[in-house]
């Protein structure tokens, strides 16, 4: 098994299209597969919606690591790339994000057959590891270099009273959600921790562990998610979700919390982050 060395961001990069391509379990072949199909996608300077607007503002490039093996290792260990069930990475949520609309002057030449075809050739890089991997790479340590590739943890503001600082662009894409949700509620999750943290091993055995951990860009879409199909969120009258009203003290009008108070009135400023969020999102639904 060995590593395979290969340039980043290379402006003579070409994307291929060898989707039918049947590539072999050696050197050469995923030499070949990477450098014609999923470095182009990674080069800063080539339009692609792997560079552009994805989970706030996170850009697949900051995963490209010294060598193919490291770049794929790095995706595996951040939770966006999954070996197991390559079509189930969320990875390609991402890229189809951008399928179906309306793009701006900056992003005219990604349309929908980019997006599928980046889509497609993203899938056969994952699927060409899954079965190769262990053939073409060595084990890769600390393949995102041991720090996070992320960091979501947003300083409070002194003129906000030590909330944090957001800038809402006023729209309800995706990405201005889950930037959103990353600045206003995931950068609290600390509060939460370590009761409600899906790596919380323990008592209390009823909490429910809808707090993600890991890197803090899959981590804060993983919990955004859980929010949602939880049930937390009240569109309808969203001081009422029980995202705001379980961690609210009982006197400021919460409910019963088996974690103790962690917002003792609704002046806190993690209280209001967290209105804020849910209002926006509220207004976002249909």
């Amino acid at each position: 098994m060995v590593l395979f060395a290969v340039g980043f961001g290379a402006a003579d990069c070409v994307e291929t299209d060898d989707s039918d391509r049947v590539y072999q379990c050696n050197d050469d072949d995923a030499l070949e597969l990477f450098e014609g199909r999923i470095a182009p996608l990674l080069a800063s300077d080539r339009p692609s919606t792997c560079n552009q607007c994805h989970l706030a503002g996170v850009d697949l490039g900051m995963y490209a690591q010294a060598d193919p093996c490291a770049t794929m290792a790095c995706m595996v260990e951040s939770g966006i790339v999954d070996l197991a069930q390559p079509d189930d990475s969320v990875v390609l949520s991402w890229i189809l994000r951008a399928e179906g609309r309306a793009k701006g002057p900056e992003n005219s030449l990604i349309t929908d057959e980019v997006v599928r075809a980046e889509h497609d050739a993203v899938l056969q890089w994952i699927e060409y590891n899954a079965s190769c991997g262990a053939d073409v790479c060595a084990t890769v340590e600390n393949p995102c270099g041991g720090v996070p590739a992320a960091s979501c943890e947003i300083p409070p503001s002194s003129s906000l009273g030590g909330r944090r600082q957001y800038d809402d662009p006023g729209d309800c894409s995706d990405h201005t959600l889950e930037a959103g949700f990353a600045a206003l509620i995931y950068s609290w999750r600390g509060r939460c921790s370590p009761c409600h943290v899906d790596s919380h091993v323990g008592a209390p055995e009823d909490a429910p562990r809808w707090v993600s951990d890991g890197s803090c860009e899959i981590g804060s879409l993983s919990t955004m998610r859980n929010v949602i199909d939880s049930g937390l969120l009240d569109a309808d009258n969203p001081s009422q979700s029980l995202l705001l009203l379980k961690p609210l003290s009982v006197e400021a009008g919460g409910v019963e919390h088996g974690g103790h108070d962690k917002m003792a009135t609704v002046d806190d400023p993690s209280y209001r982050d967290y209105l804020t969020w849910i209002e926006r999102w509220a207004d976002c639904q249909p």
